[in-house]
């Protein structure tokens, strides 16, 4: 029996895809029709002709079939059948990964350790395992958004409670005016609705807010993914084939990537996660990342996004199970 081993691209630039399967098949066709013909005789008494219809999931398939008869003790019966096949993006990308594994005049380079790196150069193909790490700036300042969104409704939820005991303290009634003075002390949670409104003003969330804004628009977005032996993998994905969901497909799963190289580091080399925001381009953008990534008390301690030897970039076609 025939083994086929499919994969599941999450991510798939399908425009990269399209242009290496057209040029080694000279063309790509997004769909085949078969034509089948049958034709026998037999005895029969009637005549005329008929429509055969075939079950449903022969339509379903596209299949249709027809049956014509001549008056007379012999009756000529034709059947033909028609079928279209329809490729999807997916089932290209597997045609073509057979083709690069299958084929003698490719080389796709495998890339899990530091070692695997001397055999590395641009433009080579290359195919690496590991877990997905995405951006970790890109989480964090995700985290915040959400974060701050609670404590809104915490904040609006204690200005009310405020509001009605500023009204109660100003009762006719002394035993609601007596309540009202003994609610008000303050607790956590008004603490924190306090704190709140003094960094909803300040500089340094209106800073995050822009970097945050500044990595959703831009056209390509950086992730990682780290193999088991250590190696960081940057991966260069276009944001017309990655968003949000796709990223949560892939958070904290075991992936293959399938890409051609565009950097490789070397000892004492680095890149910096931020590089397409303005704190990317400063030049103590990498201090300043850092502080931001693991200092500041909404987002606390975290993964850093800058990535140093040994690691890779890589332009990939796929990302896939």
């Amino acid at each position: 029996m025939t083994q086929y081993g499919l994969a599941h691209p999450l991510y798939l630039d399908v425009q990269m895809m399209v242009s290496f399967l057209a040029y080694l098949e000279g063309g790509v066709y997004v769909s085949t029709e078969e034509t089948t013909q049958r034709e026998k005789s037999k005895e029969g008494k009637g005549g005329g002709n008929a429509k055969m219809k075939l079950p449903s999931l022969g339509a379903l398939l596209g299949m249709e079939a027809s049956l014509s008869a001549e008056m007379g003790g012999r009756v000529g019966e034709t059947a033909e059948i028609r079928v279209a096949r329809h490729h999807t993006a997916a089932s290209l990308f597997n045609a073509l990964r057979s083709h690069l594994t299958d084929s003698k005049s490719f080389t796709i380079h495998r890339a899990e350790r530091e070692e695997d790196l001397a055999s590395l150069s641009s433009g080579d193909f290359v195919e690496c395992s590991g877990r997905y790490t995405g951006n970790p700036l890109e989480k964090n300042l995700a985290f915040m958004g959400k974060f701050l969104e609670y404590i809104q409704l915490i904040t609006e939820a204690e200005e009310r409670n405020r509001q009605r005991s500023s009204s109660a303290r100003r009762s006719g009634n002394p035993q609601t005016r007596a309540s009202a003075t003994q609610a008000q002390s303050p607790g956590g949670l008004s603490e924190l609705a306090d704190q709140f409104r003094e960094f909803q003003d300040s500089a340094e969330l209106n800073f995050l807010q822009k970097v945050k804004e500044e990595i959703e628009a831009s056209p390509i977005q950086d992730v990682v993914l780290r193999t088991r032996p250590g190696l960081q993998v940057i991966l260069t994905v276009s944001s017309d084939y990655y968003n949000q969901s796709v990223g949560e497909w892939l958070d904290s799963g075991d992936f293959t990537v399938l890409g051609k190289v565009t950097r490789v580091l070397i000892p004492g080399e680095s890149i910096n996660l931020s590089r397409r925001t303005v704190i990317g381009s400063m030049d103590d953008g990498e201090d300043m990342v850092t502080s931001l990534t693991t200092s500041f008390p909404l987002v606390g301690d975290s993964q850093s996004a800058v990535v140093n030897y040994p690691a890779v970039q890589v332009l990939p076609m796929a990302i896939y199970v």
